[in-house]
């Protein structure tokens, strides 16, 4: 099985986040495409921090 695209990683973190709330499910499905190839990549490290600074900016909640 080929690892993630980051386009197709953008799009899972836009739809977990397109509601506001980045459930622990979402987060899990986030790690698991990222370290799919045991690796992370300038562009997943981009699109990681991307989540990290919405979270700090309160844009977005994590729930459980």
């Amino acid at each position: 099985m080929q690892p993630p695209q980051p386009s197709e990683l953008r799009a899972l973190i836009d739809r977990a986040l397109a509601d506001k709330i980045l459930t622990r499910a979402e987060q899990q499905q986030i790690l698991n495409a990222v370290m799919a190839d045991q690796e992370i990549s300038p562009e997943e490290h981009e699109l990681l921090e991307l989540v990290v600074e919405r979270l700090s900016s309160g844009e977005i909640r994590a729930v459980d």
